[in-house]
């Protein structure tokens, strides 16, 4: 009987550890409509709503590169694959809030413009706060991030270029706690992100802009279903 209860004990425990290691990496996939996704706080949508199209949204930061591309919005000097004719500093009070179930998020929009592989992935995404909005150096300006997608585990995100036939529509909105912006509106917002690592980029741009305020937004009732929902989307990342 004893023999029972150790080995019920050490499956159910060894069930735990797999079930905790699993929920260290999420990968949110957003590759078909109306899809949505949580990690860290944050909310991920797919979105479809308007055209957004180079002028039409209004952008802050675009990266280009082939393979994994990265790059961060500021005034300074660029770095990586960050494009500076299309980049700038921006404040908190630039970046609109939207109330979901009576929690407020500052709301960003992602459009990615795949040249041949529809499938991108979004693998790191970093926000950091300070003075000034021109700052150069990633390791220091990322070094403390109030947001960072692989916080606890190394989530992703997948994206679907063709959801949206042709050029010029949002792909993504991200939903970041308002609660993390807890310095004065005019401190700058500095945004970080990869593509690439699990979906090969293959040189189109991908630009971030400030959020839409859009309708693309579920009721409370399903946001909270929406922690439900991401556990079926919890599995290791594949490397």
């Amino acid at each position: 009987m004893r023999r029972l209860v150790r080995s019920t004990l050490y499956v159910f425990l060894l069930g735990m550890v797999i079930v905790q290691q699993s929920a260290r990496a999420a990968v949110i996939d957003l590759t078909y409509e109306g899809a949505s996704g949580s990690a860290n706080g944050a909310l991920f949508y797919q979105f479809n709503e308007i055209p957004t199209g180079t002028g039409v949204i209004d952008s802050f930061l675009r990266i280009q590169g082939f393979g994994v591309q990265q790059g961060y919005n500021t005034d300074g000097t660029v770095e990586f694959e960050t494009m500076s004719s299309f980049t700038h500093s921006i404040q908190i009070s630039d970046v609109p809030t939207v109330d979901i179930g009576g929690t407020l998020y500052r709301e960003f929009l992602l459009d990615i413009n795949q040249d041949g592989e529809r499938i991108l992935s979004v693998d790191e995404i970093r926000i950091a706060l300070w003075d000034t909005g021109n700052l150069s150096g990633y390791s220091s300006i990322f070094a403390s991030p109030i947001f960072d997608l692989d916080a606890g585990g190394d989530n992703w995100i997948k994206v679907d270029d063709l959801i949206n036939t042709g050029g010029g529509h949002g792909d993504m909105l991200a939903l970041i706690p308002d609660s993390l912006f807890t310095g004065l509106e005019s401190q700058y917002v500095y945004l970080y992100s990869k593509f690439g690592v699990n979906s090969v980029a293959d040189n189109g741009f991908e630009e971030w802009a400030y959020g839409t305020q859009g309708p693309l937004i579920p009721e409370p009732a399903t946001i909270a279903l929406l922690g439900l929902g991401t556990l079926f989307v919890l599995r290791r990342k594949r490397r």
